[in-house]
């Protein structure tokens, strides 16, 4: 993984911190999980597609979530 700048993780910060917002006002809030995620690939402590492998691996553990269906 590249090694990130300070400005870079400064900019990525900002950005989650923006999303976040976003969606709070859109009335999708983030789960303090993803949120976290979210804030430890900006400073680069994991990719991307690990934040999504992690949200959907808590998505599928949740018993509320049904696959949609062909039918």
């Amino acid at each position: 993984m590249k090694k990130l700048t300070d400005s870079d993780r400064e900019r990525r910060m900002q950005a989650v911190q923006d999303a976040l917002a976003s969606a709070a006002r859109e009335g999708q809030p983030v789960s303090s999980e993803a949120a976290a995620d979210l804030e430890a690939c900006a400073r680069g402590e994991i990719t991307a597609d690990e934040v999504r492998r992690r949200i959907m691996a808590r998505l599928h553990a949740d018993p509320r979530y049904r696959p949609a269906t062909r039918s």
